[in-house]
């Protein structure tokens, strides 16, 4: 069971993918990555890039995220998101697209959106992570204080720099790693 944690739609469950290339974020991981996240979430739009079925960016905006962007390839998935906003009733602070990442990070290219939280949980193996923030920098899709938050198993670490994007902090969960980054970085660790 996957339900949204805190804020306006808190507690309430969301609808999960059935799917080998889909995982949930488990609660007490998404506990503590929105703990980290907490002081950059308000008023700013999120992104939720790899959406599978939207619980990440649902909960930013539940937790007052202005608006949020979601993607996935997947059209089951991003039907999903659809369902999951509705259901909470964010559905009106969102828009749900379906395609590849590197043409949804076009798109918003080209309609000058900019984002102060990105949220990175693609499929496990894929390692889209470094071509991703790098095209988000290339793009120009980050406000000056944006954090990017990278879900990713915990064996396969991710490098402290990504362009000119700088680590913050690494957390470990069981099998799951966050990065959590920002432009300049600050305090690099724990």
């Amino acid at each position: 069971m996957v339900r949204v944690i805190s804020g306006s739609a808190g507690g309430l469950k969301l609808k999960t993918a059935e799917s080998a290339e889909t995982r949930p974020t488990l609660d007490r991981v998404k506990e503590a990555m929105f703990s980290i996240l907490t002081p950059y979430i308000k008023g700013r739009n999120v992104l939720d890039l790899f959406a599978g079925s939207g619980a990440l960016g649902i909960e930013a905006l539940s937790r007052g995220a202005e608006h949020g962007c979601f993607n996935d390839i997947d059209r089951a998935c991003a039907g999903l998101v659809k369902e999951n906003l509705k259901h909470t009733g964010l559905d009106g602070k969102a828009l749900v697209n379906t395609g590849h990442y590197a043409k949804a990070l076009g798109r918003f290219r080209d309609e000058k959106r900019s984002f102060g939280l990105i949220l990175l949980d693609p499929p496990y193996g894929a390692e889209l992570y470094e071509d991703a923030v790098l095209t988000i920098e290339r793009y120009g899709l980050f406000d000056t204080e944006c954090v990017i938050m990278c879900e990713h198993r915990r064996e396969k670490p991710l490098p402290d720099e990504i362009g000119g994007f700088k680590a913050f902090r690494h957390r470990e969960y069981g099998t799951v790693g966050l990065t959590f980054y920002k432009r300049g970085g600050d305090e690099i660790g724990d």
